[in-house]
């Protein structure tokens, strides 16, 4: 690998995008920038706030969202200025609009993007979604019942959002985590 990258960890609530991001973030030692966290921050509220709202409604508006990923950008850029080899961007990116805002990034820090869908059996995510509800640490909001809007709501996948790995996120994390390493980390130059 021997440009700069940018890797978009994308995909429905609770497919396990946040656990990856963290775990590759881990391992490669590179910044990893959670819009959750981003998200929650621009309101004033701490990453652990719970936001019990409906889907598209209050920090989850559309235009409330653009700030976060506007924010995510720029601390990507800002990661990537200070010599960082590769940044982690950690959140759903259902809009083709976000994804290609990435890509215009790439084209001006020198860096190229490289998109992780994070997929799994429906069933999975439902029983991740209510398990999160207990854990005190959880930065998502991402509810069972927002579930189906969100999946209504994605964009599609394009050829635009490539080079692009389908993640089998119903897996063993560790699994999983190489087959990502791997994808990441054999990337042309």
């Amino acid at each position: 690998m021997g440009r700069r990258l940018i890797v978009v960890i994308f995909g429905l609530m609770g497919t396990g995008k946040t656990t990856l991001a963290r775990a590759l973030g881990e391992a490669l030692d590179w910044p990893v920038v959670h819009s959750d966290a981003v998200r929650k921050g621009l309101a004033g509220m701490t990453p652990t706030t719970r936001v019990p709202v409906a889907f598209g409604e209050g920090i989850y508006r559309e235009d409330f969202s653009q700030r976060a990923y506007t924010e995510m950008l720029r601390l990507a850029r800002e990661h990537l200025e200070r010599g960082a080899p590769g940044v982690i961007l950690d959140g759903s990116y259902k809009r083709a609009a976000e994804r290609a805002r990435v890509r215009e990034l790439t084209g001006k820090s020198g860096a190229r993007a490289v998109f992780i869908y994070c997929q799994c059996p429906e069933e999975v995510t439902l029983k991740r979604l209510h398990l999160r509800l207990d854990d005190p640490q959880a930065i998502s909001d991402g509810r069972a019942e927002l579930f189906a809007a969100q999946a209504r709501d994605f964009d599609p996948l394009a050829a635009a959002d490539r080079p692009l790995l389908r993640l089998d996120t119903g897996r063993e994390l560790a699994a999983a985590l190489k087959e990502l390493q791997d994808f990441v980390l054999h990337q042309p130059a």
